[in-house]
């Protein structure tokens, strides 16, 4: 048999152990050594690290780098640099001309114009003329006519004689150089009666028989739902036509038996109450003759006894004790079942406030899913949509699609109240159209 050409991994050749020597000599401790002198450098640098907190080791730089926050300030914006001229030559100017050097005012740095002796006696005799008026800046007189003034601005202004519109310019110009943030204020949308949510799905899920291909129970379900739809449509309709209707029985009456009876009733009760009458008068009068009363005589009563009467009082003691003692032994009963009692008490509190609780979220569910009024047309849903069974198609290309899918979700808006529901309103003629003949066709007649 050939040698196989896999190679084989050769074993390693284990040194001796025998001996502490053979021990020392053939165990490699390289790197137990090299843990003891990092363990030395840094007991030799200040402690242990794993000995030291995160606060030894660790710290928060808090003032950055110095030189990277110079360069930050020092750097330019970029649209000066854009801005900045590349060019080594100075650009080209125009020739100063004539008009504007004369246009340019008069530079004063440095100079202080004097006032001659005679203009200053003159203004110093106006001041010392006005301070004896009393005219002066300071004096009586100018306040009393800055109050005065004021007033008559006040009046005038309460009189309605001012600009309303007038209003001052206040605001400065912007030197900056740079413009203001313009940021969009957002539009708050406003609160109104109208804004409640709505549990009405925008996409509404349809009968399951309502599908191009439905199973026989589901179509038959689907057809169903029509057919009542459709039936309480002409319930409506019946019982309205109904209430509106002229009542047929009254064709079946004459004029004679709708318009006599009622005297012929009449003209009976006369005759009943004569005869009444004179039975009564006719008895009155015979009893009158007879001298003699119908009237049943009183029949006295024999006095009672003392023995009757008490009797008749301890009857009475007894049947008030027996009371009393049935009510004292209901009443232990009711309180020996008080625990009892007060259990089924707030048992049937509990179940009473879950009822409640029960209505009023099945009242909020009911509420949420129906269409609100918008405008003042009631909303009307769409009839269904849904195809006999003589119609279904067995492919695809026999289908035949039905409704609209713009007219779907317009009424779904609608239905959602999220906008008004409308009604077509037909073209009417502001006046009522007038026939006239032409003088042609009076000719032609």
């Amino acid at each position: 048999m050939a040698p196989s050409t896999a190679t084989k991994t050769k074993k390693s050749a284990q040194p001796s152990r025998k001996g502490k020597k053979a021990w020392r000599k053939n165990t490699d401790v390289g790197d137990v050594e090299e843990q003891l002198d990092e363990l030395r450098n840094e007991v030799r640098l200040g402690g242990k690290i794993h000995e030291k907190t995160d606060d030894q080791l660790f710290f928060t730089d808090k003032t950055g780098d110095a030189e990277l926050r110079k360069k930050r300030q020092n750097r330019p914006l970029r649209i000066e640099e854009i801005l900045k001229p590349q060019s080594a030559f100075d650009g080209i100017r125009s020739r100063p001309t004539a008009s504007s050097s004369k246009s340019a005012p008069p530079t004063s740095i440095g100079k202080v114009r004097e006032v001659s002796k005679t203009i200053a006696n003159k203004i110093e005799d106006l001041a010392k003329r006005k301070r004896e008026e009393g005219l002066g800046p300071g004096s009586t007189r100018a306040l009393k006519r800055r109050r005065l003034d004021e007033k008559k601005a006040e009046l005038k202004k309460a009189k309605g004689g001012f600009d309303l519109w007038d209003v001052e310019d206040t605001t400065q110009a912007n030197d900056d150089g740079y413009l203001e943030p313009v940021a969009v204020k957002q539009v708050k949308k406003p609160k109104l009666p109208v804004d409640r949510p709505t549990a009405i799905q925008a996409v509404e899920i349809t009968h399951a028989g309502t599908s191009y291909n439905p199973t026989f129970e589901d179509h038959q379900a689907a057809l169903q739902v029509a057919i009542d739809v459709e039936l309480a449509k002409e319930k409506s309709k019946a019982e309205t036509a109904k209430k509106m209707s002229y009542p047929a029985e009254l064709d079946e009456l004459d004029d004679e038996t709708f318009f006599d009876d009622s005297e012929d009733e009449e003209d009976d009760l006369i005759a009943e109450e004569d005869i009444d009458g004179g039975r009564e008068t006719d008895g009155a009068m015979s009893e009158a003759e007879d001298g003699r009363s119908h009237v049943k005589p009183v029949v006295s009563e024999s006095r009672k006894t003392r023995a009757q009467r008490n009797k008749e009082a301890r009857n009475d003691q007894k049947r008030r004790e027996e009371l009393k003692a049935k009510e004292e032994k209901k009443l232990a009963k009711q309180l020996n079942r008080l625990s009892e009692l007060k259990k089924q008490v707030t048992k049937e509190e509990t179940a009473r406030q879950k009822k409640l609780e029960e209505k009023a979220k099945a009242e909020a569910e009911a509420a949420a899913t129906l269409t609100r009024r918008v405008g003042p047309h009631e909303f009307k849903a769409a009839p269904m949509e849904i195809q006999l069974t003589e119609e279904l198609a067995d492919t695809l290309r026999e289908l035949k699609p039905e409704g609209n899918l713009f007219q779907d979700r317009f009424l779904s808006l609608q239905k959602r109240s999220l906008i008004e529901t409308r009604v077509p309103v037909s073209k009417r003629l502001k006046y009522k159209r007038k026939e006239m003949e032409s003088h042609d066709y009076k000719r032609f007649k």
